[in-house]
């Protein structure tokens, strides 16, 4: 069977990755033990940053509905979606994850420093 001719205008080095849209949680508007839960989370991406597993995150500021993003490096959807779920944020409920897949060229050059 003769391959298919590759399609000139997608690029070659699609890759695929997970988007996951931070949303507020249902415990958003809860206080306590807030000041103990951003250097938490800040800590969890950085890790993850480091590790390759999510290749950047950030947050949204526009007072929407989403509060961050990030692209994930997964083999799954279940397997991002359960990485996304340890996020500190997200373990308090504060957070919840939206996790859509989707094709990039690939990011493997992108480099987050600390």
């Amino acid at each position: 069977m003769p391959a298919q001719p590759r399609m000139k205008n997608v690029p070659r080095n699609l890759k695929q990755y997970f988007v996951c849209f931070l949303v507020k949680g249902e415990k958003w508007n809860e206080t306590e033990g807030s000041s103990d839960l951003m250097p938490l989370q800040l800590a969890f991406l950085r890790e993850q940053m480091e590790a390759r597993r999510y290749v950047f995150a950030g947050p949204i500021v526009d007072d929407g509905h989403v509060v961050g993003l990030s692209v994930i490096d997964a083999e799954s959807k279940e397997e991002a979606e359960a990485l996304a779920k340890e996020d500190p944020g997200v373990k308090a409920g504060r957070l919840a994850v939206e996790i859509h897949p989707t094709y990039l060229p690939s990011l493997d050059g992108v480099l987050v420093e600390f």
